[in-house]
Order: C-alpha cells, then sequence, then structure tokens
C-alpha cells in the first residue's frame, strides 16, 4: 500500500514538533506496519539562510520559499495521479508556511489525512523573527485542514476544544520526551547555582519576563548565581553576565544538565495558552526543578510545590527561585518528583500506544508483508 508520508514546514532536526512528537515514535510505528516518508518545505540549508541570517530582507527569502513550494507540489501531484506510492499523510503544522491549502487538497482527494499541531497557529504571527512571513500567512487556513483531517491530534484541551469546532475526530496526544536519551545526570557539590532558560529567538521575549526579578537575584546572591540561556547565542545582558549558547541536537541534553533550576515564563495569552509546556518537560525529564508561569498547559504539568514550583508576579519569581537557592534539598526532592511525573504521563513509552490508536483510525490497520 505504499508509506506514511509526513509533511512539514521546517526540517529535521530543527523543529520541536517534529523532534518531541512524531518523529520519537517513528521507529515503534514501523514496528506495527507503519512506515513514515519524510518531506519538509525547506531544506537545512534554506532554514537556516532563513532563520539564522536575521538581516536577510523578505526579497531574500523568497527563493528558498518558491523551490519549498516546488517541491511540496510536486509531491502532492504525484501523489495524486498514484505516481507515488502512499498509505495516507500526516501534516504536521500545515505543508507549507503560505495562505493556501493546494498541497493538503491534493494530498487529501487521494489519501486519509491526519493532522497533527502544537502550537494556536490559527492566531497571526507574534514573534518578531516570524513576522517578516506575516505577509504570507493565513491562519484560518488551518479552518480547512481540520475539515479535510480524518483524525486530529493536538497536544493540550485549548488545542483542542478549538479544533472540534471543525474536526469530528481531535485526540490530545501530549508533547513527549524520550527518558532513555534525557536522564538526570549527577551534580557534583558546588556553591553556585545555575538557573537556565532554553528557547529560541521567537520566544526570547519570555525569557525577559523574568529579567527584572534575575536582576534583584543577582543584587542578592552575587557570584553565587549563573545564568544561561540556550538557543539565542547573540542575546547579551552585561548586568546579568548571562552565558548564551546556540542550540546544538549534539549537546542539547548536555547543555540543559548544567542547570539547577529551569524558568519558564510565559505571558497569559492566547498563544501561550495553545504551548505545551515543552522546556518545563525538557527540565523535569533530567531532574531539574521548574519554576514557570501557570499559564496553559504549564499548571497542569507543573503542581505547586509536588514537582515544582508557580510564579506569577515579580515578586512570586524572586521568593520562589530564592527559595530554591537557599534550600538545595527542595531542589533535589522536586526534582525527584518531576521526573517521576515525566515518567508516568509525558514519557514516549507512556503514550506509544495512544499514537498508534490514532494511525489505526486514521489509516486502518496495516498489512505486514504487503
Amino acid at each position: 500500500m505504499g508509506p506514511i508520508w509526513v509533511l512539514s514546514v521546517h526540517p529535521y532536526p530543527y523543529a520541536p514538533n517534529l523532534r518531541f512528537r512524531l518523529m520519537q515514535y517513528e521507529r515503534f510505528l514501523a514496528g506495527q506496519g507503519y512506515l513514515l516518508q519524510w518531506r519538509a518545505f525547506l531544506s537545512r540549508r534554506s532554514y537556516k539562510r532563513l532563520y539564522w541570517e536575521a538581516h536577510a530582507s523578505p526579497w531574500y527569502r523568497v527563493g528558498p520559499s518558491a523551490v519549498g513550494l516546488l517541491r511540496q507540489t510536486l509531491l502532492a501531484l504525484q501523489a495524486r495521479t498514484h505516481l507515488l506510492p502512499a498509505q495516507g499523510l500526516v501534516v504536521l503544522r500545515e505543508a507549507t508556511p503560505l495562505g493556501c491549502t493546494a498541497v493538503e487538497r491534493l494530498w487529501a482527494a487521494r489519501v486519509p489525512l491526519l493532522l497533527d499541531f502544537d502550537d494556536a497557529i490559527w492566531l497571526p504571527a507574534t514573534s518578531e523573527a516570524n513576522r517578516a512571513f506575516a505577509w504570507l500567512k493565513n491562519p484560518k487556513k488551518l479552518h480547512t485542514l481540520l475539515r479535510l483531517a480524518k483524525v486530529v491530534t493536538v497536544c493540550n484541551d485549548f488545542l483542542a476544544d478549538y479544533a472540534r469546532q471543525y474536526a469530528t475526530d481531535v485526540r490530545i496526544l501530549p508533547t513527549t520526551i524520550d527518558t532513555e536519551l534525557y536522564r538526570p545526570r549527577p551534580k557534583p557539590p558546588s556553591d553556585t547555582v545555575v538557573i537556565g532558560w532554553s528557547g529560541s529567538l521567537t520566544t526570547l521575549a519570555h525569557f525577559r519576563i523574568v529579567e527584572p526579578a534575575l536582576a534583584i537575584l543577582r543584587k542578592r546572591y552575587g557570584a553565587r548565581l549563573r545564568f544561561r540561556v540556550i538557543g539565542a547565542p547573540h542575546y547579551q545582558n552585561p548586568d546579568l553576565g548571562i552565558e548564551s549558547l546556540p542550540w546544538r541536537p549534539e549537546t542539547e541534553v548536555a547543555d540543559l544538565s548544567i542547570i539547577d533550576i529551569g524558568l519558564m515564563p510565559l505571558p497569559d495569552d492566547e498563544w501561550s495558552r495553545g504551548k505545551c509546556a515543552l522546556k518545563a518537560l525538557q527540565y523535569m525529564a533530567l531532574g531539574i526543578p521548574p519554576v514557570v508561569s501557570p499559564v496553559g498547559m504549564n499548571s497542569q504539568v507543573v503542581q505547586e510545590g509536588v514537582n515544582g514550583l508557580l510564579a506569577r508576579t515579580l515578586e512570586e519569581w524572586v521568593d520562589k527561585l530564592s527559595y530554591l537557592i537557599e534550600h538545595p534539598e527542595e531542589r533535589e526532592r522536586l526534582g525527584r518528583q518531576a521526573r517521576y511525573t515525566v515518567e508516568t504521563h509525558y514519557a514516549v513509552q507512556a503514550n506509544a500506544p495512544k499514537y498508534l490508536a490514532a494511525f489505526q483510525a486514521a489509516f486502518g490497520i496495516p498489512t505486514f508483508g504487503s
């Protein structure tokens, strides 16, 4: 019958929705008879050109976008005319970052479609990094994709409630962590406490929410504190002495493991309520206690005083972080419980049956050896 084709905009390994959702289950699904073939709108080279070269003008972006559209359209035409073996299609957010749905429509006319998304993508782009592409976007295209999809998978209740307005089979599959890869690492005794945040240029504004609290903590604890930012290598704050690192797939776990307290501040808005608490889950899987804004899924994943702490105001950020700085035994206790939470509810192994059930509902049960 052919493979299940998976379409996305961003290539592996740069898109978290690839790495922490479907891609983690590829081997498991293959063992159940579903062979995946991946196709991204952007090549790795184009991705770096568009997202890492901040000086690039919108016209500089036209070339990679045109090539990506051609690549996805040709593949869809091959599928539509039965020149391409295919059992089904998975769309991760969207097949192209453009306002049209022609590619997905061509596919859906031939094979069943499973749509997965992990952000409130019906809202306009809000970050500086995405603003240059805003003129190409049509957030309402999601309505069409939801109607085309036989099965829709999302990571939280907020997204599911929206999807159910347009789709009939909507399933909640949380963003998950490979707990075999993410293992807590012993830390040698130290008087220095590392407070860290992991993100990207598109989410750096979220980190800035907590900067005033970090400035107060710097004055209070001085050299006893270190601050680490991963994913925004050009970010600087001389007053805080922040260590800024690029995101690197080969060192991601090691770079995170240095952190003693993980941060996930968020503004309380619709976009943030669609977030799937990935940063918090990464910290927690490594036994790092998280301090997070109680927004959206953060409030579901992090339980106050059980596996992390919640902070709303400047005073709460200062008080909660001070408490963990001064009580290493509490960091250890919360970290253990955080790891247990991930293993129980947000691990790949715990959620594999849910992915299998979604694939069976969308594509049927494959015949082995056919």
